[in-house]
């Protein structure tokens, strides 16, 4: 068949050179990658019509399932999840309360406050940014109040999991309860949160593979 458009949408506190690393890996293909607006201009406008494979990472691939997926052939998680927050009906997720702390202190400090997330992923980054307050906190919103389990349910026939046992922001507990039995899950050993960056050999190969199987 024909590989149709591969679309790209970061986490939290990144943009869309995020996936550069998994894209140049992958070689030459067809695709967009887009922007929340976390540190400049945001590019959400997409053409939801024409047949793509979604690749989302983190709050990426949350954010992707409230999409129109009518015309998407295959959805692909990396460190992703179908919900985030924990409640008392839902144990597995972050409870609301450490989010809604780190909302307060960005409105404080977002520099601190993004500068502190990396961290917490082992990832440093000493490059000038913009801060788009707005944007990151509508973000943090999004983690706390999304619950997108039922949607996951519905396309768990396009579903494609990549995931890490040493995820620092999704620990195996809850990737595991955010996707129905038996949706496959390919776990990266020792992989953190941020596998497109730190190993975007394997995250391309994952894609690759996925496509291969597209029938």
């Amino acid at each position: 068949m024909k590989i149709p458009r591969f679309l790209f949408v970061h986490g939290w506190g990144f943009d869309r050179n995020f996936w550069e690393p998994v894209r140049r890996a992958m070689g030459q293909h067809n695709g967009d990658s887009l922007d929340f607006g976390y540190f400049g201009q945001s590019k959400l406008e997409y053409d939801w019509s024409q047949p793509f494979i979604a690749v989302g990472h983190s709050l990426g691939f949350l954010w992707l399932l409230q999409q129109p997926l009518a015309a998407c052939i295959q959805l692909i998680s990396i460190n992703g999840f179908s919900r985030f927050f924990a409640g008392s009906d839902w144990p597995f997720g972050v409870p609301q309360r450490v989010t809604k702390r780190m909302q307060l202190a960005l409105h404080r400090d977002a520099k601190k406050t993004v500068d502190q997330f990396y961290e917490t992923l082992g990832f440093f980054d000493t490059s000038e940014k913009r801060y788009g307050l707005a944007a990151l906190d509508n973000g943090l919103e999004f983690l706390m109040t999304q619950d997108n389990r039922s949607i996951a349910k519905k396309q768990a026939h396009k579903i494609a999991i990549m995931a890490s046992d040493q995820d620092p922001i999704v620990p195996v507990s809850l990737t595991k309860a955010c996707f129905p039995t038996p949706t496959p899950i390919l776990w990266n050993k020792d992989g953190g949160h941020l596998l497109p960056i730190t190993d975007p050999d394997s995250c391309a190969n994952f894609i690759r593979d996925v496509v291969k199987c597209i029938k």
